[in-house]
């Protein structure tokens, strides 16, 4: 589980690290025939150079170095 604070990298750019700053989740209130769609969860990573970017949760790994 990810938490703010946690180091965590984009699966497309492994090389660049970066550190949670923000987990937003946004509610989805599409209804659909097999019923309501789930909640969809945003992480916001800020990276050394200073740049912010905003991540959907299942496109990010933790980082254990």
């Amino acid at each position: 589980m990810i938490k703010t604070g946690d180091k965590v990298y984009y699966y497309q750019t492994m090389n660049r690290v970066g550190t949670v700053v923000e987990i937003i989740t946004e509610r989805n209130n599409q209804l659909t025939v097999g019923g309501t769609s789930e909640a969809r969860v945003f992480v916001r990573v800020e990276y050394p150079e200073g740049d912010i970017i905003t991540y959907r949760r299942g496109d990010i790994q933790k980082n254990f170095d």
